[in-house]
C-alpha cells in the first residue's frame, strides 16, 4: 500500500517521520511539495520519493493525504477531481474543511478528516478522526490503525471536533508556552537558562506520565502535592487567584472559534 502526501510541511512531515519510526517502509511513501529544494531535502533526509508534481502522487498513491493549508484546498481538490483517477481513501487535515465540504467536490470518494499533533513523531501523538457517512468501516479501521502506531486515536463527533482540535491539535503549543513560562520564572529566581529549561520540561513530562497512570484526577493529584501551609500550596494560591482555569477556557474558546471562522470563509 502506497501512501501519498500532498504537502509535507510541519504536520505532513511529522506524520511521515512518525510512520518511518513506526516501521512503515520508505519505499511506500511518496510526497509532492512546492519546490525542488524541499523535494530534494525530503528525499535525502527521509529516503522517500518526493516530487513537485501533485498529479503523480494523486495517480500513484493508494491512500491520499492532504497536508496543505486551508486556502490551498480548493485548488488541490480541483486537481484531484480533474485527474480522472478512481476514488480512493482521501485523508485531509486541513483546518475548517469538514468531510461534507470535501464531498461537494469529490462526492464518491471515501473521505476521512483527521487532526493529528506533532508529538506523533515520537509515538506520543493524539490523532482525531471524523468520517464521512459513506466511508466504509474497513477504511476507517485501517486508517486509525495506521496512526495507533504513533500514539492515541479517537473518533470524534463533528459537533465537538473543533473543541477537540483546540485541545489536542493546538494544545502542544500551549504546553510549550507553559513550560517556557516555568523556565523563565525559574531564571528570574536565579537558575541558569539551560538548567531551568531542563527542570521545567522533565517536571511537565513526569507529571503528565503520572497523571496518565494514576486513578486520581489531575485536580486530586495537585491537592496531594499541595500540603496545606506548604510552599506548593502558596504557589497554587497564586494560580487559583489568577484564575488560570479561566485563562485556559478563553484560550480554547478562541482557538475553536478561529477554526469555525476558517470553516465559514
Amino acid at each position: 500500500m502506497k501512501l501519498g502526501f500532498i504537502g509535507a510541511g510541519e504536520m505532513g512531515g511529522a506524520i511521515i517521520r512518525g510512520l518511518l519510526k513506526a516501521g512503515f517502509k520508505k519505499e511506500n511513501i511518496l510526497a509532492s511539495v512546492r519546490t525542488p529544494e524541499k523535494a530534494n531535502l525530503l528525499a535525502s533526509t527521509l529516503g522517500i520519493a518526493a516530487y513537485t508534481d501533485n498529479a503523480r502522487v494523486i495517480a500513484e498513491a493508494d491512500r491520499l493525504f492532504l497536508a496543505v493549508k486551508p486556502a490551498q484546498m480548493p485548488q488541490i481538490l480541483s486537481e484531484i477531481a480533474a485527474s480522472g483517477v478512481a476514488a480512493k481513501p482521501l485523508i485531509s487535515m486541513a483546518l475548517g474543511w469538514s468531510v461534507e465540504k470535501i464531498e461537494k467536490v469529490l462526492p464518491h470518494w471515501p473521505i476521512v478528516r483527521m487532526m493529528p499533533n506533532t508529538p506523533l513523531v515520537l509515538g506520543e501523538g493524539v490523532t482525531l478522526f471524523h468520517f464521512a457517512a459513506a466511508t466504509p468501516q474497513p477504511v476507517r479501521e485501517e486508517v486509525m490503525k495506521l496512526f495507533e502506531s504513533m500514539g492515541q486515536t479517537y473518533e470524534i463527533d463533528l459537533a465537538v471536533f473543533d473543541v477537540a482540535t483546540a485541545l489536542s491539535g493546538s494544545g502542544p503549543a500551549f504546553v510549550y508556552h507553559f513550560i517556557d513560562g516555568l523556565a523563565c520564572a525559574a531564571q528570574a529566581q536565579g537558575l541558569d537558562e539551560k538548567l531551568a529549561r531542563a527542570l521545567a520540561i522533565q517536571t511537565v513530562l513526569g507529571a503528565a506520565k503520572l497523571a496518565q497512570h494514576e486513578d486520581a484526577t489531575p485536580a486530586q493529584l495537585a491537592q496531594k502535592v499541595a500540603t496545606p501551609g506548604g510552599c506548593t500550596a502558596a504557589g497554587m494560591e497564586v494560580l487559583i487567584t489568577s484564575d488560570l482555569k479561566e485563562v485556559l477556557r478563553e484560550t480554547l474558546a478562541a482557538t475553536a472559534r478561529r477554526a469555525q471562522e476558517v470553516a465559514q470563509s
